[in-house]
C-alpha cells in the first residue's frame, strides 16, 4: 500500500499528461456550452502536506466543489476558484448570476465542475484502464480554510498529503484568465494502480 508522498517523477508525469488530455476535452466542451473558445492547461501537479494547504488559503474567500470518486480507484476530488473568479465563470452562463444564489448560480458552478474534474477522470481512466465513477457535486462557500479543514481532516486518516492540480482557464474572446486549484486524494489502497502502470508492472 503506498501514499502520495511516495509518488515520483514518472507517477507525477502520468498524472499531469493524464490532466492536460483531460483539460484538452474539458476546454472543448466548456467552448460548446460558452459558445466562445476557452482553452485550459494544467501547469503543475504537485505533493502538499494537507497541514499546508490549509494554512496557505485559509483567509481566501472561495467556491468549492467536492466529488467523490468511485470504482478501479477510490478518492476525492476539489475544485476551487476565489469568489470574484467563480462569479466570472458563473455570469458565463447566468447573467448577473454569483456564488451566493443557491438556485441558477449554484446550478452553474456545479455543471462547470462537472466538466472540469469529469473530464480529468475521464482521461485518468483511460490512462489507467479503469472505470472511474464521480458523485454529483456538494458546493460551498466559505473561506478557503474553513472548507479544507471541513473536508480534508477526516482524509488526513488515511494520508497526511494532496494532491494539488493548478488549473488556468482562458477565455480568448475576452483575454480573460482565471487560476483554479484542484485538490485529489486518492485513498491509499488506490494508488497501488497509479504506480503500477507508472512502473510498467500493468499494461495500458
Amino acid at each position: 500500500m503506498h501514499n502520495l508522498n511516495e509518488l515520483g517523477p514518472a507517477h507525477l508525469d502520468l498524472l499531469m499528461e493524464s490532466g492536460n488530455i483531460g483539460a484538452a476535452h474539458a476546454a472543448s466542451s466548456l467552448s460548446v456550452l460558452l459558445n466562445k473558445p476557452i482553452d485550459l492547461k494544467i501547469p503543475s501537479v504537485r505533493v502538499l502536506p494537507i497541514a499546508e494547504l490549509i494554512d496557505a488559503d485559509a483567509e481566501n474567500h472561495v467556491a468549492a466543489s467536492y466529488i467523490q470518486v468511485d470504482g478501479g480507484l477510490k478518492g476525492f476530488f476539489f475544485m476551487m476558484f476565489d469568489v470574484a473568479q467563480a462569479d466570472a465563470l458563473i455570469q458565463e452562463l447566468v447573467p448577473n448570476g454569483n456564488v451566493l444564489d443557491e438556485g441558477m448560480g449554484k446550478s452553474a458552478f456545479c455543471e462547470i465542475s462537472n466538466i472540469l474534474c469529469g473530464s480529468y477522470l475521464a482521461a485518468l481512466s483511460t490512462f489507467l484502464s479503469i472505470p472511474l465513477i464521480q458523485s454529483p457535486p456538494v458546493y460551498a462557500v466559505d473561506m478557503a480554510g474553513a472548507i479544507l479543514s471541513e473536508g480534508l481532516v477526516e482524509l488526513s486518516l488515511y494520508d497526511e498529503s494532496a494532491l494539488l492540480i493548478d488549473a488556468v482557464l482562458f477565455d480568448r474572446q475576452k483575454g480573460n484568465k482565471l487560476n483554479g486549484e484542484f485538490l485529489f486524494l486518492p485513498l491509499p489502497d488506490s494508488l497501488d494502480v497509479i504506480f503500477n502502470i507508472a512502473e510498467g508492472k500493468s499494461s495500458i
